[in-house]
């Protein structure tokens, strides 16, 4: 039901749409308005500024569109690459970090089927940019990695934030 509304004319012309004319459809055709809210909101967050779904139905949609895309497009070796992104995998990346550290989700990404180590370190690396555009220092980031324990990005971060307070 999320992708339904990509066969639409209205979403062709205007891509800004997509999900927003899903969550019509949706409360058109009798679903429940959880089932429509995850629709429009499994496209979130679009951008550093996007609010991220926070209702359970709607963040496992967001999150299982967005590691489905990592997963599969990794495993096929589209990986990005340090000129391009064509299918915006950073940009889900970061989307699905978002969504994990400002909810307080603990998820274990090795239990995700097909998260490979290169996921890993590539879910490592963004996480490590994301920290350093908040103005955390890059020591601080490295020590908390050095540990080895990837695998858990809230306890990353609270690691990171305790060493600061520490500091």
């Amino acid at each position: 039901l999320c992708k339904a509304d990509l066969t639409t004319e209205v979403v062709g012309e205007f891509p800004e749409l997509q999900g927003v004319m899903g969550r019509y459809s949706a409360l058109n055709d009798g679903e429940d308005k959880d089932v429509a809210d995850a629709i429009r909101d499994h496209y979130k967050p679009a951008g550093p500024s996007d609010d991220v779904p926070t209702k359970p139905v709607s963040m496992a949609v967001a999150l299982a569109d967005k590691l489905d895309s990592l997963t599969g497009f990794f495993a096929v070796g589209e990986k990005p690459t340090g000129s391009g992104d064509p299918f915006a995998l950073r940009r889900a990346a970061l989307g699905v970090i978002r969504m994990v550290l400002d909810t307080g989700t603990r998820l274990k990404l090795r239990t995700i089927k097909n998260f490979d180590d290169q996921l890993l370190t590539f879910f490592a690396d963004r996480l490590k940019v994301a920290l350093r555009e908040k103005g955390v220092r890059h020591d601080l980031i490295d020590a908390v990695f050095a540990l080895g324990d990837e695998d858990d990005l809230v306890r990353l971060v609270r690691r990171v934030e305790a060493l600061q307070v520490f500091l």
